[in-house]
């Protein structure tokens, strides 16, 4: 009965919640270090997209200007826009998401954020498990969410249970 109260109506913290407390921040600590990973990796992937664009219209530019003619590449170029346009809605016939780029960032974070859960041996219930009694103890505000810092290190606004429910189709 006694239990029941204190969980209940928290008045105190106990050396329960202080073991709770400390493989909580140990947990969150771990995780923030591979979400900044994965948003690293995103961004390389990004940046790696820009690289492309840029060097696929250089290519196009030099051929139009030095080696053929626009009657030559146009045809070149309209199939190479059709192409991004088909490869567009085939991402949104496929996600059911419009292939917007913030979407798409937030879709490959979370893809490399659960490799890195998965190769790391993170425990991902383990945590959403501590994060609940966390908060049912101690916490009533919104900066003792987990996610919080991720959103405002990285830009990436996500759920804890963006994160949980892709790592669980693995």
């Amino acid at each position: 009965m006694v239990d029941l109260i204190r969980k209940a109506v928290p008045l105190g913290l106990n050396p329960d919640d202080e073991l709770i407390r400390e493989e909580f921040d140990k947990m969150r600590s771990m995780k923030e270090e591979i979400d900044v990973l994965a948003h690293q990796q995103v961004r390389k992937i990004l940046w790696g997209g820009l690289g492309y664009s840029v060097v696929q219209i250089g290519i196009f530019v030099r051929l139009t200007f030095w080696e053929f003619s626009w009657d030559v590449m146009e045809p070149i170029t309209f199939f190479t826009t059709a192409t991004g346009i088909i490869v567009g809605y085939a991402y949104f016939l496929m996600t059911s998401r419009d292939p917007t780029y913030q979407d798409f960032m937030k879709r490959l974070f979370l893809s490399r954020q659960r490799k890195l859960l998965k190769s790391h041996k993170f425990d991902a219930e383990r945590f959403k498990e501590l994060e609940n009694k966390w908060k049912i103890t101690s916490c009533s505000s919104s900066s003792c969410h987990a996610n919080a810092s991720i959103r405002n290190r990285v830009g990436v606004d996500l759920d804890l249970e963006d994160s949980l429910q892709s790592h669980h189709r693995d």
